[in-house]
């Protein structure tokens, strides 16, 4: 085994990219050999991304790192390390219980290894062209670490040749020419639709999975854990979307419940004056829950982009399916916020709807564990596969639309997706249908095959 002493590392920064003077903490890659300056330039151009997508670019870019310093000298030129780093990412780097690199990396499924090509080609890109036109840059590279040297090796061959790993994730492939790394895959159709949770087993879940606990054994039912459940089982919610609902989204207009997710960021405040992230910082001092460190604040939550419906206020509306679920929906709201709801305390005030015992915004974490004790109360066992997660609730509602004769598009609205195609899972058939169909045509192939043996008994009967 190979002992290396450069290593790398991620950590979150505080960046000022500009005149402004605002900050924006972001991750950025760390080596022996200091900050890796490159790449703090290019994740503030990307800082408006995902924080789970700049955090798997900094994977993906340390993980290229590692892979250049564990095979020193072994490559001349970035095509041939680019196609021995991309069968790595597939097949992994051990061989039996061996692995001389050093790297000890297990094989990866394939759109995970697709995505971290995709990072490193979008790095790579990026990187070949400020380097050509280096000589009019207003603020220049500054000597290059040895990681740098590395990555700008790289570069150079990229911008040279426009070979690297593109095709792996190119959406939009090129029929007149052909990329020299090549992975292929057998084609696959999905016919194991994702798991929902058991629409038998709602009401047990709700009446007793999340009754709390008293010294005569039955309390309470939280409100709380189950208006979460209910935005997900009967609203298509996934879970940071119900756990970023603030107090003044849910409002009775022309005598109907209207539920309003909000842009954490962009959606307008409820003065109707400014953004989310100007009124959180001016009246809060708080960041957007998407903007905070996901591997260290509890209170992260991530955002998936989803449909917006409303582009004035920069939100979508939650439709119940069934309707008659937005007014039950109403009156637990009502009176979760009247007995339930633990107000914040003086000087920590949020507008979020759902706190915890402390008054504080409930957490991504918490709740996943409370959805968990509350499966296992009612005798379920827990697991994705099983449907039992918090977000086999949103599968739920999809396949329960489908089972009512919905269309495509009216599925895709209610789920917020903003491809057609997404809906594609919860119209699918699945094993069992198509067991059952071709049940269904086994029985109507029997019966005409024995039609067809009357027929030839009844020619020879009156051959006879």
């Amino acid at each position: 085994m190979r002992i290396f002493f450069e290593s790398s590392h991620r950590e979150y920064r505080t960046i000022i990219g500009n005149a402004t003077g605002l900050l924006a903490v972001l991750p950025v890659v760390i080596t022996d050999h200091g900050l890796l300056d490159q790449f703090v330039r290019y994740i503030y151009l990307n800082r408006r991304k995902s924080r789970s997508w700049q955090d798997a670019a900094v994977l993906s870019i340390q993980l290229l790192l590692d892979f250049m310093v564990a095979n020193q000298g072994f490559f001349e030129k970035p095509q041939a390390l680019f196609t021995e780093f991309s069968n790595a990412l597939f097949t992994g780097t051990v061989e039996g219980r061996r692995d001389p690199s050093g790297l000890y990396w297990q094989a990866r499924q394939p759109v995970d290894a697709q995505k971290i090509i995709g990072h490193i080609t979008r790095f790579t890109d990026w990187l070949a062209k400020v380097n050509d036109k280096s000589d009019l840059q207003l603020n220049p590279w500054r000597e290059a670490t040895r990681h740098e040297q590395r990555l700008n090796w790289a570069a150079y061959s990229h911008r040279r040749d426009n070979a690297f790993l593109s095709h792996l994730f190119r959406e939009d492939p090129q029929t007149d020419q052909s990329r020299e790394v090549r992975v292929l895959g057998l084609p696959t159709e999905d016919q194991t639709p994702p798991k929902t949770f058991p629409e038998e087993k709602l009401s047990l879940l709700l009446n007793d999975g999340f009754r709390r606990k008293t010294r005569d054994g039955r309390g309470p039912i939280n409100l709380r854990n189950v208006l979460i459940t209910w935005l997900m089982h009967y609203g298509s919610l996934r879970l940071c979307e119900a756990l970023s609902l603030w107090s003044d989204d849910v409002k009775l207009e022309n005598g109907e419940v209207i539920v309003r997710v909000y842009h954490p960021e962009n959606g307008l405040a409820p003065d109707e004056k400014s953004n989310r992230a100007v009124y959180l910082q001016n009246r809060f001092g708080l960041l957007p829950r998407n903007r905070l460190v996901k591997a260290t604040d509890p209170l992260f939550l991530g955002w998936k982009n989803p449909l917006i419906t409303d582009k004035a206020r920069n939100c979508f509306e939650v439709y119940f399916f069934p309707r008659e679920a937005g007014l039950m929906f109403a009156q637990l709201w009502r009176d979760y916020h009247l007995k339930q709801r633990v107000k914040p305390k003086p000087g920590t005030e949020h507008p979020y709807a759902f706190t915890n015992q402390h008054g504080q915004p409930y957490s991504h974490r918490m709740f996943r564990k409370a959805h968990e004790l509350a499966v296992n109360r009612i005798g379920l066992a827990y697991g994705k596969i099983l449907g039992t997660t918090p977000h086999g609730h949103r599968h739920a509602y999809g396949r329960r639309m489908e089972a009512a004769g919905a269309s495509k598009i009216q599925i895709k609205n209610g789920m917020h997706h903003k491809s057609l195609s997404s809906s594609d899972v919860y119209t699918q058939p699945t094993s069992t249908d198509i067991r059952n169909r071709m049940t269904e045509l086994e029985a109507r192939l029997d019966e005409k095959h024995r039609v067809v043996q009357i027929l030839d008994l009844g020619v020879s009967e009156s051959d006879g």
